[in-house]
């Protein structure tokens, strides 16, 4: 039996734009969930995949747009990054080390 979206612990990917973000999601899921670019802003809306962590139990991993998207759409996918960080209960940061 699987458990529920809302019983899991959520664990937020967060961090700048092309910082490696959905790279680390999809490498953690073993699947390509997420969509990978060098182009700035290619990750729009939090995705969310449930997945089991072995020695801890289920999670809902999330990946969230860039924190300094400084694009047209920006302040939005930021809104929403943000909103996905606060309701986790554990974040991991990334970041270019380039």
């Amino acid at each position: 039996m699987t458990a529920p979206m809302a019983s899991r612990r959520h664990i937020a990917i967060f961090g700048a734009t092309n910082a490696g973000k959905s790279t680390l999601f999809n490498l953690l899921l073993g699947q390509e969930m997420s969509i990978v670019s060098s182009q700035h802003g290619t990750t729009t809306d939090p995705v969310i995949k449930s997945m089991e962590l072995l020695g801890y139990g289920p999670i809902a991993l999330i990946d969230t747009a860039g924190l300094n998207d400084r694009s047209e759409l920006g302040s939005k996918r930021v809104h929403r990054s943000r909103q996905m960080l606060s309701r986790a209960d554990a974040a991991i940061y990334v970041a270019d080390a380039a």
